[in-house]
């Protein structure tokens, strides 16, 4: 075994720490702290403490809350991390991977905090779990999966694809939540899907397209895109829940939906930052 693999490996196992000591924090502040301490560290939303902004995603209410978001928030940053090797830019994941960490919790409590205090003046509800900075990570697969398209593909074909997976979530969302598609709607959705698809055709055999990549290499990128749309419409359908409230415990989807679009975001913004680095 050579030493550029020696490194490779070593590299690897210090990144896979760094998901599994996140989960390791969330698990023993379950496991650790007494009832009364894990809620004074919830954030309260008729009074906005600073502390608790962030600690409220540390903290959660039982242990299928916490199993939920642990598994949820390991398998995104898993395949996210997946994705940032195969494009080799493993900076990329640790840069994001920490600010993730610094910023999301606080920014998701506070637009939780904004959002519902417009929409639903006069609830004071109690937030907290990791579910808001998990849903970053699933941002984040979608923007290395656009990353690992980008690889193969003339970025054009890479947009109309981003796009059409946009539009993809969007209308799961639609569905979860409105339940029956009208015709207007299913032509919308047909008329951009339709967009998308003659674009990626028109660009993939394009003059600005210098080389295919082979068969067998279109092959494995177009299954795994397939295997992480699949993941992501999962996502999905975890984060935005039909029924928001059950047994007496609420959702926060306005924080889920918070966590995903900071987390498309934070992540295009740090692969601008690494690569001019």
């Amino acid at each position: 075994m050579g030493t550029a693999t020696v490194d490779r490996s070593r590299t690897a196992l210090r990144d896979l720490g760094l998901i599994g000591v996140v989960a390791a924090v969330l698990v023993w502040a379950h496991v650790a702290l007494p009832p009364a301490v894990r809620t004074r560290l919830a954030f309260r939303h008729e009074t906005i403490d600073p502390v608790s902004l962030y600690t409220s995603a540390f903290v959660h209410l039982d242990v299928a809350h916490l199993v939920g978001n642990v598994a949820g928030y390991v398998a995104a940053a898993l395949v996210a991390y997946g994705l940032c090797v195969q494009v080799d830019h493993r900076r990329w994941f640790r840069v994001t991977f920490a600010g993730f960490l610094l910023v999301l919790p606080v920014a998701v409590s506070l637009t939780s905090y904004a959002v519902i205090g417009l929409l639903y003046p006069g609830i004071e509800p109690v937030s907290r779990g990791f579910s808001g900075v998990g849903a970053g990570f699933a941002g984040f697969v979608f923007v290395a999966l656009l990353a690992a398209l980008n690889r193969l593909y003339d970025y054009r074909v890479t947009g109309y694809a981003g796009l059409a997976i946009w539009l993809l979530l969007l209308f799961e969302v639609y569905l979860i939540y409105v339940g029956t598609v009208t015709l207007p709607v299913a032509g919308l959705f047909a008329v951009g899907w339709g967009v998308c698809a003659w674009g990626i055709s028109r660009e993939s055999k394009g003059p600005t397209i210098q080389s295919r990549p082979s068969s067998r290499a279109e092959l494995i990128q177009v299954t795994q895109t397939a295997l992480v749309v699949v993941l992501l419409v999962s996502f999905v359908s975890v984060l935005f829940p039909p029924t928001i409230v059950e047994d007496g415990a609420v959702t926060n989807v306005f924080a889920h939906a918070a966590g995903f679009l900071y987390g498309i975001g934070g992540a295009a913004l740090t692969a601008r930052y690494t690569r001019a680095r």
